[in-house]
Order: structure tokens, then sequence, then C-alpha cells
């Protein structure tokens, strides 16, 4: 798979470029599978988004609308090769314990293999909330260079004021409501938190899975990449 995970970087690396003009947006990282190097042919590539404060619902808005028009985005029957959008943040919600259940082995690995690719150095931020994650493994981070965006620049001048709240708000209320008629169909098993801080859209929540998993293989030894990925090949 190894010539796949390659094709797959070099579409994150095509394609962030594209994201580099949305407003407000301060950090794209890689997370899953391909941060994993646990890649099928049926895999998509997922993003963790930080947005800043205030401005989550206009940076998820264009960062879907932009992915969708260039016809990489995943939705419906399209996944292989797709960039899925499951996970938003704004950067007062950067301490994911917050979100974390009682031995939280899937989330420790994930904060761990984060691969930012959009970085306004707000994740340094992000892995000081995060230090109650201990464990001292860590994965290579592929080093992408964008230059700033003066489009960028002018979108954040003309949102930043009261357009901008006023378009926010009005995103907030359109999209949460959305997003919690989604829930009520999905019950118990998903994993969907929605506030004006986090977006996280994930239809099943295997955490629980993973850390039973794990407690039955490893028991209480210490979490380290090599093992997660032997636990992730023999689940799947």
């Amino acid at each position: 798979m190894e010539d796949l995970e390659k094709q797959m970087w070099r579409k994150v690396e095509k394609y962030m470029r594209f994201l580099n003009f949305v407003p407000f947006l301060r950090m794209v990282a890689v997370c899953n599978n391909l941060a994993f190097s646990n890649l099928t042919k049926c895999s998509d590539i997922d993003l963790f988004i930080v947005a800043r404060r205030g401005r989550l619902f206009i940076v998820r808005i264009l960062v879907t609308g932009v992915l969708h028009l260039l016809g990489v985005r995943r939705h419906g029957k399209k996944v292989a090769g797709r960039f899925c959008l499951s996970f938003f943040v704004d950067d007062s919600f950067l301490n994911l314990s917050q979100i974390a259940i009682e031995d939280d082995v899937y989330l420790r690995v994930w904060i761990k293999t984060l691969v930012p690719v959009i970085n306004d150095g707000v994740y340094r931020d992000f892995i000081n909330e995060n230090v109650w994650v201990d464990d001292d493994f860590n994965v290579n981070k592929p080093v992408f260079s964008f230059d700033d965006s003066q489009i960028k620049v002018a979108l954040e001048w003309f949102l930043g004021g009261i357009i901008g709240n006023l378009i926010e708000k009005g995103l907030l209320g359109w999209q949460l409501k959305r997003a919690r008629r989604k829930a009520e169909n999905l019950g118990d098993s998903s994993s969907l938190l929605m506030n004006e801080h986090i977006l996280k859209f994930h239809n099943f929540d295997r955490r629980r899975e993973y850390r039973g998993l794990w407690k039955a293989k490893f028991g209480n030894s210490k979490i380290t990449l090599d093992k997660f990925r032997e636990l992730n090949l023999e689940k799947n």
C-alpha cells in the first residue's frame, strides 16, 4: 500500500492549496487511516480542521463548498480517495480531553498522529493543550509550504465585523438544526457533537470497541503506534 499512501499525500498537497484561501482557517490536519499509515483501496482522507473562534460555521461551509466544487469531497457512495470533513473545532476548543472517554486509546493515538498540512502556528497550542496525552511516540510529518494569500486577508477583513457575525449566526442556526435532525435518526451509537465550538460528525463511535480490543490483546501495556496498527489490521 506504499504507492497508494504516496498517491494520497500528493492529493493532499494538491488540494490544500485551494483551502489556503479560506478566511479564518487556522489549521487543517490529516488524521485517521492516512495518518496511521493503515490504508486500503476504499480509504478516504480524513481531515481535522481548526477555525478561529466565532467563525467556525463560515469556515465549515467554505471548506465544504471548495472541496465539493473541486469534486473531491466525500459524500454518499463517493468515498475512496476523497476528503472526509467530519471534525471541526474552533481555537477555544483545542483540549480534546473534553470529549475523551475513559481509557480512550483511539483518541490518544489520533492526537499523536495528526499531520498538520495547513498551520498558522495553532498546532503548537493544540499540542500544549493536550499534554494529558503523555505517550512518547510520534510520526514523521510531511511539510507543505504555501504562500500567504492576500485573498484570505481581504476576506477576513470583510467578514471580520458585523457582516461576518450575521452570516455566522445564520449558518450556525441552519447547520445545527440539520445536524440535530441527523443525530436523532442515527441514535446512541453515533458520535455527533454540535455547538458553537465543535462539529464532530461520526456516524459510528468505535472508541469503546477499540478500548475493549486493546485491553483484550495488550492489557494495560504502554500505547505505541506499532501496537495500534497491529490491532487495527486485525480489526479490519
